[in-house]
């Protein structure tokens, strides 16, 4: 070996022999990244059985990607590499693909995630929508089949919320994403008529020039869910509640998911502000953890957001496997609110009008849905889904299997 190659090779194991020194000597005292707004992984605790299942080397590989050394300064080069990366399709619009939030969860793995299109457009995100006939027809298979494994007099609902990038009127991000519209045409119209179809894109359609999604998150604003609230509880021949009977209060600078996923200085440089609006009508709220162990919450609280990583916590603490909120109307009605997280802005609307409010999260959930339905004397059910279920098959496989599971 020439003397150049075996000094090249010295210089190289001494840097990577070097680096690693580092990042096993130095202190590890960052609990947040603020570049990502997420919390770092701590450090894993080593026990024999975790090591030999595999549990702690999966940690321990997340805790070092979290904790290497100058960490904060290669992330902020890789930002502005993504910002390279991003396809400058016309002025002031750019398609960032990355690695999917927790709207495209697969079958038997809540953390899995497809890739996401994301369009950024000056201070604002969208999600692209590509519509599935197949995915659409399986979801309203799976609602028909849920509906026809319970009791008759139970009602069930079904309310579809469509995504930011539905009520663009910018002709070049609409060119990226199918009608979202046209897409629960179809679902509706699969659907048995004995499950009320809630009409919530209407609604939304009505106000998009409000403040109804986030510029920088995936998620409906609670505004948003309320309008979307308001068509739900109609249906079922009640008045909503006056948007004025609440006290509004915001939490500004909240970067949610798509700066996460993109990390764009421009969504960075214009955060969302959240609004939230307390409940007025007494009330007590249990979530139940992946190991099913009560925790007593708030159903609106602004220190969730404080927290968490994500802002979006401050509705009902975040996603869990699922929750029981009694309230103090005596008559006798249970809702139970089959969702994903765009529900959670939305539960808290509905304690005027159950004695008990009931939601599960068919993606960390690990009981039998029918079996639910049964033991709670449940009346009403409300499946409530972004248009997420008519692009990938991820949830209505889930629901499936909970149909199937034995407890």
């Amino acid at each position: 070996m020439k003397f150049q190659a075996k000094l090249n090779l010295l210089l190289f194991l001494a840097f990577i022999f070097g680096f690693a020194a580092i990042n096993l000597l130095r202190p590890h005292s960052e609990e947040k990244s603020n570049l990502e707004q997420r919390d770092i992984m701590k450090q894993p605790v080593f026990t024999v059985d975790r090591f030999f299942d595999g549990e702690y080397t999966r940690d321990f590989d997340n805790y070092f990607a979290d904790n290497f050394a100058f960490r904060t300064k290669l992330v902020q080069v890789g930002t502005n590499m993504k910002e390279l990366k991003g396809i400058p399709f016309v002025d002031q619009l750019s398609i960032v693909f990355q690695g999917g939030d927790n709207m495209n969860v697969e079958q038997g793995n809540a953390a899995a995630t497809s890739s996401s299109m994301y369009l950024l457009l000056k201070d604002r995100a969208f999600t692209a929508f590509n519509y599935s006939a197949s995915a659409a027809e399986y979801y309203a298979d799976t609602l028909n089949r849920f509906k026809q494994s319970i009791d008759p007099n139970v009602r069930v609902y079904s309310l579809l919320a469509p995504t930011s990038v539905e009520f663009t009127s910018n002709k070049d991000v609409k060119k990226f994403s199918d009608s979202q519209k046209d897409a629960f045409a179809q679902v509706n119209a699969r659907l048995n008529d004995d499950i009320g179809k809630i009409d919530a894109y209407s609604t939304l359609a009505d106000h998009k020039n409000e403040y109804i999604y986030f510029r920088t998150d995936h998620h409906w604003t609670a505004l948003g869910a309320y309008y979307a609230y308001t068509k739900l509880v109609e249906q079922m021949g009640e008045t909503p509640v006056p948007l004025d009977q609440y006290e509004a209060s915001d939490i500004p600078d909240f970067l949610g998911t798509a700066y996460k996923q993109t990390l764009s200085p421009k969504l960075k440089s214009h955060p969302d502000t959240l609004t939230y609006y307390t409940p007025f009508i007494p009330y007590t709220y249990t979530m139940y953890t992946s190991a099913n162990k009560p925790v007593a919450r708030n159903v609106v609280d602004p220190k969730y957001a404080k927290l968490s990583s994500t802002y979006y916590a401050a509705f009902l603490g975040g996603d869990f496997p699922w929750g029981e909120i009694t309230t103090d109307n005596n008559n006798g009605k249970r809702i139970v609110v089959i969702k994903d997280s765009y529900a959670n802005a939305f539960v808290p609307f509905l304690l005027p009008h159950f004695s008990k409010v009931y939601y599960l999260d068919p993606r960390y959930y690990k009981g039998n849905l029918i079996d639910f339905v049964k033991e709670q004397q449940i009346t009403d059910v409300l499946f409530l889904n972004n248009s997420t279920v008519a692009r990938n098959t991820g949830i209505s496989k889930i629901l499936n299997e909970k149909m199937d599971v034995v407890q």
